[in-house]
């Protein structure tokens, strides 16, 4: 029988390079950010800063967003940005169309930068952030966000 090795596991095989942190041993780190108890409604292209991830960072496939019942077809995008530059690297690396008009908690993983089995390391710094889709985001919204990531 054939065995391929993936390329971390080639990495153990030949001894080099050596495996990073966010490949093997590396500690889940969990970004988790709230919205205030009280905010003014947020408009379609209104952003929300979540928070920073350190370089060398590896999202991993377990964020969540979890959300009190909102306006009707609203949806946000979760993405990255250069924190030293503000560029954005992916508004919806992420997530892509999550739902935060129906109450629950919702999967954080379908962005192109993790998701169909591809996997982003941070170069840089980056800032977490979501952009307000689909609909305008309800004032006073519950809304906690839970980004999960590999390092050190």
């Amino acid at each position: 029988m054939a065995e391929v090795n993936t390329t971390q596991g080639a990495k153990i095989v030949n001894r080099t390079p050596k495996l990073l942190p966010h490949e093997s041993f590396g500690r889940k780190r969990i970004l988790a950010a709230k919205m205030p108890a009280a905010f003014a409604q947020l408009a379609i292209n209104d952003t929300i800063f979540i928070g920073r991830v350190p370089s060398g960072s590896r999202f991993t496939l377990n964020s969540k967003v979890s959300c009190a019942a909102g306006t009707a077809s609203s949806t946000i995008d979760i993405g990255i940005r250069s924190t030293a530059t503000g560029t954005v690297i992916d508004a919806d690396g992420l997530a892509a169309s999550v739902n935060t008009n129906a109450a629950g908690q919702k999967d954080a993983n379908t962005g192109a930068l993790i998701a169909s089995g591809a996997e982003y390391v941070t170069t840089e710094e980056v800032d977490v952030y979501a952009t307000v889709t689909g609909a305008v985001l309800q004032a006073n919204q519950a809304l906690k966000f839970e980004i999960e990531y590999v390092n050190d």
